[in-house]
C-alpha cells in the first residue's frame, strides 16, 4: 500500500490538501466552541446554496475565516458594548449648520481668575483636563480655591469699594482634598468672599465690621450651599475617584471638578499590586481617569501635579520635563501650565515693564493649549494667597518680550445667568450693602 502510495503521490498537491486539512480542523474547533461556520463550509450537499459556499470555501485561507469572525465581533462590539461618548461621523455632516453657528455659537467655559490665564485656555471648558503644576508650598490648592469660588458664588466683597460686588458665576462645584481638612477650605472660601486675609480667622483678631463681613459672608455659603461640595478622600485609588466623581456630577448635577493634586499614595500602589508599574506610568494613569471622567460626564476638570527640581531652571519655558515622576503625565491634558516665583534676575530682566504694570509675585509658563494659539509664553501676575485672590499683570513670549498686541481679538464675556436670577443676585447684594 506505502509502496502504490508512493507511486501514485504527487507533492504538487501537498500544499492544497495540507491548507484545505487546517481549514477544516479550524471550522472543527469552531464548531466545538458553538460557533455556527455553515457560511463557509456546507456539508449538506442538498442545500441550493452548498455548491457556492463549497466553492468559495476552496479560495478562502485560516486568516480570511478568522477576520470575517472578527468583523461580526466588532460590528456587535461597535453596537452593544462600546461608550456612550464614543461617536463616529463625516466631517461634512451639519456643516452648514456649523458654519451658521460660527461668531453666534459660544464655545468657550465660564471666566476663572487671570483674565490673560483664563483668556487663553479660553475659560473652564466642559469636557476638558487642565493640569496646572507646581512646587510644594507654591499655593496650588488655594489657586484652586480661587477659581472654585468664582465659579461657585456670584456675589462677593470688594475691600476696594467696600461694597458687596455682583462678580462670578453660578455653578455647582465638586472639591476633592487629600490632605487638607474641611475647616481649611472654609477658611478659604471665607477669605475669599470676604476679602480678609485667611490669617484674621486663625488667630480671632477680628474687628466688629470684620465679624458682620464674615457674618454675610455665611448667609452667602447658605444662600448657595449646593454651588461648593467639598469631599476628602486621603487615601485615593484610581477606582474610588472614579466612583466619587460619578456619583457626585449625576446626582447633583455638578460640571466643575477641582481634583487637589496628583499623587501616588499607598492605596494606588496597592491598587496595581503585582503589576510591577513605574510611578510615571501610574501618573499617567490616573491622568487619563480624570480626562475619561471630564468626557464622559462632560464636566471641566481640573487638577494639579507637583514638579521636579528642573522647575527651578527659568531660563527656558517650563514644560512637562518639569513636572515630578515623569512627562507622561501631561499627555492626556488639554491644558498645561507651571507656576513658579520670579526669580530676582527675571525681575530685573522685566524692570521697566513692572513700573508700567505692576510687579508679580508669580509666573505661570503655558506650554500645551489644545484649544488656543498661545502656547510656549509666561504671564506674570499677583497673587494674594491670603485671600485666593489672582491679578493677572501682563504676558511674554519666551524671550520675557511683552507680547503687547495680547488683546487683539475681542475679550469673552460668558454669563450663566436668566434675568430673573440676576434680579435676585442683585437684589441680594444690596440688602448685604444696607440699600
Amino acid at each position: 500500500y506505502l509502496q502504490d502510495a508512493i507511486e501514485f503521490s504527487n507533492l504538487e498537491n501537498f500544499d492544497y490538501y495540507y491548507s484545505k486539512l487546517k481549514k477544516l480542523n479550524l471550522l472543527k474547533d469552531l464548531n466545538k466552541q458553538g460557533i455556527n461556520t455553515d457560511e463557509f463550509y456546507c456539508e449538506d450537499l442538498t442545500n441550493p446554496k452548498a455548491t457556492e459556499i463549497n466553492r468559495r470555501f476552496e479560495e478562502l485561507t485560516n486568516q480570511d475565516i478568522i477576520e470575517a469572525l472578527k468583523v461580526k465581533l466588532l460590528r456587535l462590539e461597535s453596537t452593544y458594548a462600546k461608550s456612550e461618548e464614543v461617536t463616529t461621523e463625516n466631517a461634512a455632516d451639519d456643516i452648514d449648520d456649523f458654519i451658521e453657528e460660527i461668531g453666534t455659537t459660544v464655545k468657550i467655559g465660564l471666566p476663572i481668575q487671570g483674565e490673560i490665564y483664563n483668556q487663553i485656555i479660553d475659560g473652564a471648558q466642559l469636557g476638558t483636563l487642565t493640569i496646572r503644576s507646581g512646587c510644594s508650598g507654591l499655593g496650588k490648592t488655594r489657586q484652586a480655591v480661587g477659581d472654585a469660588c468664582l465659579l461657585a458664588y456670584p456675589i462677593r466683597y470688594n475691600s476696594q469699594t467696600e461694597q458687596w460686588e455682583y462678580y462670578g458665576s453660578c455653578e455647582k462645584v465638586l472639591f476633592i482634598i487629600t490632605e487638607q481638612q474641611m475647616s481649611q477650605i472654609r477658611n478659604m472660601i471665607l477669605a475669599y468672599l470676604t476679602d480678609l486675609n485667611e490669617s484674621k480667622f486663625k488667630y480671632g483678631t477680628l474687628t466688629e465690621r470684620e465679624k458682620k463681613l464674615v457674618a454675610q459672608a455665611a448667609e452667602i455659603m447658605k444662600m448657595y450651599k449646593d454651588n461648593f461640595i467639598i469631599q476628602r478622600i486621603p487615601n485615593p485609588t484610581i477606582g474610588l475617584i472614579k466612583t466619587m466623581i460619578r456619583e457626585q456630577c449625576l446626582i447633583n448635577n455638578i460640571h466643575y471638578v477641582f481634583y487637589d493634586y496628583i499623587f501616588i499614595g499607598p492605596a494606588l500602589l496597592g491598587e496595581f499590586r503585582g503589576f510591577n508599574l513605574r510611578n510615571d506610568e501610574l501618573l499617567l494613569m490616573f491622568a487619563t481617569a480624570l480626562k475619561d471622567l471630564a468626557v464622559e460626564l462632560n464636566v471641566c476638570m481640573m487638577t494639579s501635579t507637583q514638579v521636579n527640581a528642573s522647575a527651578d531652571d527659568s531660563k527656558n519655558i517650563r514644560n512637562e520635563s518639569s513636572l515630578a515622576g515623569g512627562r507622561a503625565t501631561i499627555n492626556k491634558a488639554d491644558n498645561g501650565a507651571i507656576m513658579a516665583r520670579p526669580s530676582k534676575e527675571e525681575l530685573d530682566t522685566l524692570k521697566a515693564i513692572c513700573e508700567q504694570y505692576g510687579t508679580p509675585n508669580m509666573v505661570t509658563d503655558i506650554f500645551k493649549v489644545r484649544s488656543g494659539e498661545y502656547t510656549q509664553v509666561r504671564i506674570w501676575s499677583k497673587v494674594n494667597l491670603g485671600t485666593m485672590k489672582k491679578q493677572d499683570l501682563f504676558i511674554t513670549d519666551a524671550h520675557m518680550d511683552v507680547i503687547e498686541n495680547f488683546y487683539c481679538r475681542p475679550r469673552f464675556e460668558v454669563v450663566n445667568f436668566e434675568d430673573e436670577e440676576i434680579l435676585k443676585i442683585m437684589g441680594k447684594v444690596n440688602e448685604l450693602n444696607g440699600l
